[in-house]
This record gives C-alpha cells, structure tokens and sequence, in this order.
C-alpha cells in the first residue's frame, strides 16, 4: 500500500529534527509518566524514533503507522518487544486485528493528530483502546489559528479532549523546536481514561 510519507522514509533517521523532536518528547513524557512496564501503542510511529526510545523501559509496544516504507525502516531497528504493524487505524483493524485485541496503558502520538483528516473521530478511536485509568499523550505543533494547515490550536484539542471524556487533561507547550519557519512551539496534551 503506497502512502504519501513512504518517500521520506529512506531519510527520516538522519535528519537530525527528527531524533530531536522524539528526545524532547520522551524526555517531556518521562516528567508526566512512569512508563516501566506498561503496554504501549504508538500510533503513527513513523520509522520509530519515539518507540525506540520507550522500547527499554516499557512491556510491549504496538507500533502502527500507515506508511510501510517507514514500517520497513522500523523493522529493522530489531526491538524485541515491539510489534510493527502498517496500516491506517480503524474501526474495522481494531476489530479484526489481534495486536488490538487487548487494551493498553499508554497510547502515544508524536506529530501525527494535526495531520488527520478526522482528529476528533480519531481520538475517539484512540481512547476506545485505551484501559481504565489508561493515559493518552500527544504531541503536535501548536497553532494559533484553527484554519491553520500546521498544527493543532489548544483550543480545538481541549474541546477534542472534553468530548471524548478525557479526564486530568493537561496541555503544555514542553519545547520549541528550530526550523527554517523559525522557533515553533509544541504542544503536548495528556489526558486519562475513565
């Protein structure tokens, strides 16, 4: 299945934001979170910068993204504890999907909810996954304007947030990233299961 972000997979690692951006997320999600042991989806992983940094400390990882060029590159990271699946999250791979089955502690989503077509639907999908008291974190550039086509505005995640009954959510803006755009901030939301 050809998807539009197989033709950055072959670089993706090197370029150096990208490691970049997945420390400064781990390292923001280490300060909310105690990861040791805990069952992880990491949706939209990408080639696995974020889910190589967890693989360590956490139980398991499903990692799931759309682009199997960057399913390939993760693949051949060889985490032992990490389950590589390419595809489009949905209602149906939920329910056929045995990776799926079990619900997870932790779901993490690192520069991928501005880039979906429904993030709303999505997040409802997301939580439906999630265990009791399991916790939801995201990562995203933060936008001032809704009709932005970069990122996501606090507003609109905090309404996301509320609608799908989140509870504990936080929103931050943990770190700033350097880009030829200039200093873009991040913002980082998490938000529990009940």
């Amino acid at each position: 299945m050809n998807n539009e972000w197989d033709k950055y997979a072959e670089n993706w690692d090197v370029d150096p934001t990208v490691e970049e951006y997945a420390k400064n997320a781990f390292s923001a999600l280490l300060e909310k979170i105690n990861i040791n042991d805990l069952t992880v989806l990491d949706f939209g992983c990408g080639t696995g910068a974020l889910t190589q940094l967890m693989s360590p400390t956490v139980n398991s990882i499903v990692a799931i993204d759309p682009s199997s060029e960057m399913i390939k590159r993760l693949d051949t990271k060889k985490l032992n504890n990490v389950s590589a699946i390419s595809d489009y999250l949905s209602k149906e791979l939920v329910e056929n999907l045995p990776e799926l089955d079990k619900k997870f502690d932790l779901i993490v989503a690192s520069s991928v909810c501005s880039f979906l077509p429904d993030y709303e639907a999505t997040l409802s999908l997301l939580k439906s996954l999630l265990k009791e008291d399991g916790v939801f974190v995201q990562w995203d550039w933060l936008s001032n304007d809704d009709s932005s086509d970069m990122g996501l505005s606090e507003e609109r995640v905090k309404q996301a947030f509320l609608e799908n009954s989140f509870v504990n959510t936080q929103i931050s803006s943990p770190f700033i990233m350097s880009s030829s755009k200039g200093k873009m901030p991040v913002l980082m939301a998490t938000g529990k299961n009940t």
